[in-house]
């Protein structure tokens, strides 16, 4: 059985979830009542990466133990999990921050990780005070979401349009006028140590840039990951992804569940099954960079607004490519808006450059789409369906041998 690294998985995945933030809140104006804090014009693209680097390095000067470390940084990085593509719909900000809390904690439980982190993640938006959603107060809260608390909040006040210099006193005055309040003051006093060296700075100015930054200071120690652990973090991020839109909900299940009938009838081995099925639950995991208001548009898409929603397998792409080994699975997953032609998206890659393992995906991809309902229309039957995938087939787009296997898989 093959094994990746979690940690690496993790970070990688990290940054889907700072694209959802980005995508979602750009739609509403949200504030963290608990903190004060308008969060509607920040721009959270490195949010998870700015602040895992904060959290560890206060986190190193607490406790160097590896395993301490290792569960903040998979805290840190996935603090966040629980964003909701409704978060203008709940009727107050407590109402947010209390669902995105308790739906953080549930999808951890689910992962393949120490179960202590979903209580970490659940209070991490916690006050020291006791004001925060849950009233938790003092040593009560966790101590690794005392420490998330401080590292998110720096990363909200950070602003990566201006340089590190003119914004040091800004950032620590705040944190410090809030320390017994919002923030533990030990984790204060720490905090204010670890910033005093410049190195900090420059590295939190410099760390979208570059993943050295953050590679430098993730635990050392790797966890390792099988394909079915890996498969249960896909199942995870597919429900972010699918109920990211009402129009695509349980699209990358149902697309999964094809795929590995598909799989089972060619009489691929276990390990390229469970890769395949990886793929499909991961292919539209560059759609979390989309809005909603795109998403779930009523009507035609402008040109424009086609062009960002295309630009979602390059981010597909882009996130799973940062995973050693993770090199199949990213190009099966990328490539199911190609065409044999040449004329599909992201790449325009041709015939000789799509695998018989791609050419199944995209197929899979589009009878999913074409058989489920949606909000706006019923699923066609399966005949009318592979009719028009035929159709695309005849024009050049598809590859029959990979129509040829499917129909037969999907028709047992």
């Amino acid at each position: 059985m093959e094994r990746l690294d979690l940690h690496q998985i993790v970070a990688s995945l990290a940054f889907s979830v700072d694209l959802a933030e980005t995508s979602t809140i750009a739609d509403t104006d949200f504030e963290d009542y608990t903190a004060n804090l308008n969060l509607s014009k920040h721009k959270f693209l490195n949010h998870a990466r700015r602040a895992t680097y904060v959290a560890l390095r206060v986190a190193k000067m607490i406790n160097d133990d590896e395993n301490f470390l290792s569960k903040v940084f998979i805290a840190t990085a996935l603090h966040d999990i629980g964003i909701k593509r409704d978060i203008d719909s709940a009727h107050s900000d407590f109402d947010i921050i209390l669902e995105h809390s308790k739906l953080g904690e549930a999808l951890i439980l689910r992962l393949p990780v120490d179960k202590e982190l979903a209580s970490i993640i659940k209070y991490h938006h916690e006050n020291f005070n006791g004001t925060g959603v849950y009233k938790l107060k003092g040593e009560d809260i966790p101590l690794i979401s005392r420490i998330i608390r401080l590292a998110d909040i720096f990363e909200i006040l950070y602003d990566e349009t201006k340089s590190n210099f003119i914004q040091r006193n800004r950032i620590n005055e705040w944190i410090n006028e809030h320390k017994n309040s919002l923030f533990d003051p030990n984790i204060v006093d720490v905090y204010n140590k670890v910033q005093f060296i410049d190195a900090f700075w420059l590295d939190i100015e410099n760390i979208a840039y570059t993943n050295q930054i953050l590679d430098k200071i993730i635990p050392e120690t790797k966890i390792p990951a099988t394909l079915e652990d890996i498969k249960r973090i896909a199942e995870v991020f597919a429900y972010i992804i699918d109920h990211k839109s009402h129009f695509t909900y349980t699209h990358s299940t149902n697309l999964a569940k094809y795929v590995k009938k598909v799989c089972n009838y060619i009489g691929f081995d276990k390990n390229k099954t469970l890769k395949m099925e990886i793929a499909a639950l991961l292919h539209d995991i560059g759609k979390l960079s989309i809005p909603n208001s795109i998403l779930d548009k009523n009507g035609k898409l402008t040109a424009e607004e086609m062009q960002i929603m295309r630009s979602h397998t390059y981010y597909t792409r882009l996130i799973l490519s940062k995973i050693d080994g993770f090199e199949e699975i990213a190009e099966w997953a990328a490539n199911h808006h190609e065409k044999l032609n040449g004329k599909g998206y992201p790449l325009g890659l041709d015939a000789d450059k799509l695998s018989l393992e791609s050419r199944i995906m995209a197929i899979c991809d589009i009878y999913e789409a074409l058989t489920a309902d949606r909000p706006y229309r019923a699923g066609m039957s399966a005949d009318d369906a592979f009719k028009i995938i035929q159709t695309m087939v005849k024009s050049g787009e598809l590859c029959n041998k990979a129509f040829t296997i499917v129909k037969k898989a999907l028709s047992e």
